[in-house]
């Protein structure tokens, strides 16, 4: 989730234009504004636009990526990155294992150069949103792990301890995936 500074909207993993629109990787060709796929806002991260390259023309990049940044798209403001990249996913299919929400935001900071980097990918974000983003409040935190938890103490009741062994070589098994797609094959996430 991303947030301009001075703004008031935010959300889970999109885009927000400077006129509080919020944009969302909903789904397959779709990038939904002001609609979000998976329910209200839960965490965001506030972002320092001072850390954004926002250049004139080619010329005048200040990052330490420009070649990258011009492969990705220039943009000269904060809604030109994110129109360019809601252009480029609204052709995109969406798949939770190569091309989901956390691929839209990546390639959104990408455009932006944000932190002077263009190498953004969708553990970066995970990791940047789980590290660093705040909780809207004490309620989003109840509602995002009380079915994680609810799910843990019917599967421990009902099939042991060895549901907890199941449950964490499956996300080992999905933590894998993703940073062998990212890390170990080019072009396979988006």
């Amino acid at each position: 989730m991303l947030k301009i500074p001075d703004q008031t909207m935010n959300c889970r993993s999109c885009g927000q234009l400077e006129d509080g629109s919020v944009l969302d990787f909903a789904g397959s060709n779709l990038v939904s504004m002001d609609n979000f796929a998976y329910g209200s806002v839960s965490r965001y991260l506030q972002l320092d636009r001072n850390k954004c390259c926002f250049p004139a023309n080619l010329a005048a990049h200040v990052c330490e990526w420009p070649y990258k940044h011009t492969e990705v798209g220039t943009a000269t403001s904060w809604d030109g990155a994110l129109q360019l990249c809601t252009r480029h996913f609204q052709h995109k299919y969406y798949n939770l294992f190569t091309c989901n929400c956390y691929s839209f935001v990546a390639n959104c900071l990408n455009r932006l150069a944000h932190g002077g980097s263009a190498e953004w990918n969708v553990l970066n974000v995970a990791a940047l949103v789980w590290l660093h983003g705040e909780w809207v409040d004490k309620m989003s935190i109840v509602r995002s792990f009380t079915p994680f938890v609810t799910v843990t103490c019917i599967g421990i009741f009902m099939a042991g301890w060895s549901f907890l062994i199941g449950i964490l070589a499956f996300c080992l098994l999905l933590i894998g995936w993703f940073v062998f797609a990212v890390y170990c094959t080019k072009g396979l996430v988006c």
